[in-house]
């Protein structure tokens, strides 16, 4: 659950930066003195050179909103991840994998149980899948 909120937190900062961003480009488009529509044979009138936001006040926020999202990553990289609730009897793909690798190699059933940590009857139907014949 912790995670899916830091998930979130972080897809909310990004929309945020894109918001930002989509309203300066807005502001700065908006602040523009256009020409009247002068005749096509004219020259296109030319867009100031000075934008209407400052490159530093853009700087500024863009650095805010870096360190909030990095806070956001810290505050998720330390929330304890989400646990997935097994059955006593389910077993990781590692032990599974482990298992295999044993009873290719001939390994007792008992002796594949107890190293991996599954059932005698998953390690007695590994050996059977997968001892050498």
């Amino acid at each position: 659950m912790n995670a899916a909120i830091g998930y979130v937190l972080i897809a909310l900062a990004v929309l945020n930066l894109v918001g930002l961003l989509l309203l300066f480009r807005r502001l700065g488009n908006a602040t523009y003195h256009r020409e009247p529509a002068a005749p096509a044979a004219a020259a296109p009138a030319q867009a100031p050179s000075e934008p209407a936001v400052s490159a530093d006040a853009l700087a500024n926020m863009l650095r805010r909103l870096d360190h909030r999202l990095g806070d956001i990553e810290d505050q998720v990289k330390r929330s304890p991840s989400v646990a997935v609730s097994t059955d006593q009897g389910a077993t990781t793909d590692r032990a599974l994998a482990l298992a295999q690798r044993l009873a290719r190699q001939g390994a007792t059933p008992q002796n594949i149980a107890e190293t991996c940590g599954i059932s005698l009857t998953e390690a007695e139907l590994l050996h059977r899948l997968h001892a050498p014949r």
